[in-house]
């Protein structure tokens, strides 16, 4: 047994069947992508861009308090309203300014996880990931405007803006579409 333990430590095997794996590799066919042509789709959790829906939002600044780095920004106001019908006085936040600073943000997905509405209107699940700029301080700040338009952001193939009907779990606004095709024909 000493003269195997003295032969262990003298030569390294798990050195060698390290090498064993890297070699394999040399010989296996090489995946390259032509990348403007040709995209590769992102894994089903990839955390691309945000989608963002106003409508949804209650202004509740759980996203915010959730956020690590503190790059969401919101400021809001309350409208007192009276109902017609009942002359009560209602009260009603409404979001002055909602934005967002992608340059810094690191897409955990917290921001996500604390938005309390159902369906999210704040989400990361959209595989688009092409948001690349020359003016990073101006382009890759996001306001409210821009989350739900996207604009300046290269969707992928087949994805739609929050503002043409995506939602956080169908990128591609199927649902939506198909809400409206049977709205038309009822």
């Amino acid at each position: 047994m000493a003269l195997g333990e003295f032969f262990s430590k003298l030569i390294p095997t798990d050195l060698f069947s390290g090498l064993a794996l890297t070699g394999s590799y040399f010989f296996k066919k090489k995946s390259t992508v032509q990348y403007p042509e040709e995209r590769t789709e992102p894994s089903p959790r990839f955390r691309g861009m945000f989608g963002y829906d106003v409508d949804r939002c209650i202004d509740c600044h759980l996203c915010a308090k959730a956020c690590p780095i503190d790059i969401i920004f919101i400021r809001d106001h309350t409208e007192v309203e009276e109902d017609p019908e009942t002359g009560k006085k209602k009260k009603r936040k409404v979001i002055d300014r909602y934005d967002i600073d992608v340059k810094r943000c690191m897409f955990c997905g917290l921001c996500e996880e604390a938005c309390p509405t159902e369906p999210k209107s704040i989400w990361l699940t959209t595989k688009t990931y092409e948001t690349a700029t020359y003016e990073r301080n101006e382009r890759l700040y996001f306001t409210k405007e821009r989350l739900m338009s996207w604009e300046g952001v290269t969707a992928y193939p087949g994805v739609v803006p929050p503002d043409k009907g995506m939602l956080p779990e169908d990128p591609s606004g199927a649902g939506a579409r198909e809400k409206a095709a049977g709205g038309e024909a009822a």
